[in-house]
């Protein structure tokens, strides 16, 4: 067998862009956290992204925000560092999907909400849930990037209530969270979601943070739990296919 060298990077299958300068705490479970997967994978803080773009009918003269650029110029760093996909760390970041996918020529996957128009059809079109950082800012043009379209069924749920999430995600400083007290908070939210809505078939989880406690939101609803880390896990099976084993 040879091996190729020439980078200073080995072994690491999955990329995983970060924003600069956030402090706030990474559970075991969230994107970012290194420990959630049984692989390794590539952590890139991308120098001065402290903010996700806004929807592209908001771009001054169609042009990408500058946001946009740090994004594609990370996105090919990790590729040349030998990563063999990419994913980011919120799952606002579906606004440019288009652009990273372009830019590469690895796999990129860059929100949670790329699966609902998948998940609309394999529940024969009955309405899916998602759970968001902010149902707030959870705008129109996030969901249409990321092809979600007026004929799929959707209801939204945001954390804008939780005080925990606030005090440290979404503006907030705090770089100190009680993960009880924020699994009280997200699965009461979760579960008000799914009473609410009694055809719920599914729920999504948007933001990178709640793959933590989507095992906690299963138990409460009973519904299938759609996260960031599954679909992670998923591309990263894509890239490195496993040999089997066993009799018959």
């Amino acid at each position: 067998m040879k091996l190729k060298g020439g980078r200073a990077y080995f072994g690491q299958a999955v990329g995983i862009l970060l924003f600069d300068g956030r402090r706030y705490p990474m559970a075991p479970g969230d994107v970012g956290n290194a420990s959630t997967y049984g692989f390794p994978v590539r952590l890139k803080v991308v120098p001065g992204l402290i903010d996700c773009p806004s929807p592209p009918a908001a771009w001054v003269g169609g042009k990408p925000p500058r946001e946009v650029e740090l994004l594609v110029a990370a996105a090919r760093e990790l590729e040349a560092d030998g990563v063999r996909a990419i994913v980011t760390c919120c799952g606002f970041f579906s606004v440019v999907q288009d652009a990273l996918a372009q830019a590469v020529r690895v796999p990129v996957f860059t929100s949670p909400l790329l699966l609902v128009p998948i998940l609309h059809r394999m529940f024969g079109g009955r309405e899916i849930g998602i759970l968001t950082a902010s149902k707030r800012l959870l705008v129109e043009g996030y969901l249409r990037a990321a092809g979600i379209g007026p004929d799929h069924r959707v209801a939204i749920a945001g954390l804008d209530e939780s005080s925990e999430f606030n005090a440290t995600h979404m503006g907030g400083t705090r770089i100190e969270m009680d993960v009880a007290r924020l699994r009280d908070e997200v699965v009461a939210i979760a579960a008000s979601l799914a009473r609410d809505r009694p055809d719920l078939a599914a729920i999504v989880l948007e933001c990178s943070s709640l793959p933590t406690f989507a095992a906690d939101i299963q138990a409460a609803t009973g519904l299938p739990v759609f996260d960031y880390v599954g679909f992670v896990e998923f591309v990263y099976r894509s890239v490195v296919q496993r040999r089997y084993d066993g009799f018959v």
